[in-house]
This record gives C-alpha cells, structure tokens and sequence, in this order.
C-alpha cells in the first residue's frame, strides 16, 4: 500500500497504538511494566464476615421452617404419619431457607451499594 491509496479508516488500521494516551498525554508504550498508571476501583464484593452472616442466616431460617413444617404437618395428622410429616419438614426447610436467601441477597446488594456510594463520596470531597 501506498500513501496515495490510503483511506481515512486504513491510517488508523496501521497504527492501532495511536489513540492509547492518558490524560498527560504520556503514551502507554512510554511507561514502563512496573511503572503502569493504576486506577482505584472499589471491590463489588461484599465482606467475608457479612456474606459467613448470611450463610448462617440462611441456615437458620433453613432449620426454622423445617421445624415448622414438620410441627404443622405432625398437627394435622392423625396417628403415624411421619412420611407426611418429614415431607412437611423438608418444604417448610425449603422455602424458610428459600425466603431468608433472598433478603440475604438483598441486604447484601444494597450494603455494597451504600459502601460504594459513600466510597465515591468520599473521594469527591477530598479532591
């Protein structure tokens, strides 16, 4: 290819690196492995002592309904029905766990939210 052939698009094709700058106007290619330009960016994930909490939330919430189940199952029967009151058990478990999860996940969500807010606001107050 010549320079006469060029087209606008094809001048950006054979020099992919030319856009790469940051905002003092250093290219990356001028940085060198160790001395890259880092960026702070807050981690989404929540604490390892909130997200034990609601593990143990869930389980507890698991065990609660499943003793409701059972007891509510066992109340309604008449005589030897433990197959009944088992199955009682384990829908009750399912759906106190189930319940409990899902408002874990939410409390978690918006923790995380609110961190990385107030994270943001912090840094816009200090500048």
């Amino acid at each position: 290819m010549t320079g006469e052939n060029l087209e606008e698009g094809d001048e950006e094709k054979e020099n992919p690196k030319q856009g790469l700058e940051d905002t003092s106007g250093k290219t990356l290619e001028s940085f060198s492995i160790t001395n890259l330009p880092f960026t702070e960016t807050p981690s989404a994930e929540p604490s390892k002592s909130s997200q034990f909490l609601a593990f143990g939330s869930i389980l507890l919430g698991g065990l609660c309904g499943g003793l409701i189940g059972f007891a509510f199952t066992d109340l309604q029967c008449s005589g030897s029905c433990s197959g009944w009151s088992g199955m009682g058990g384990l829908i009750g478990a399912l759906v106190g766990a189930g319940g409990v999860g899902i408002v874990s996940i939410l409390v978690l969500r918006a923790m995380n939210e609110w961190k990385t807010k107030s994270h943001h606001q912090n840094n816009t107050k200090a500048k």
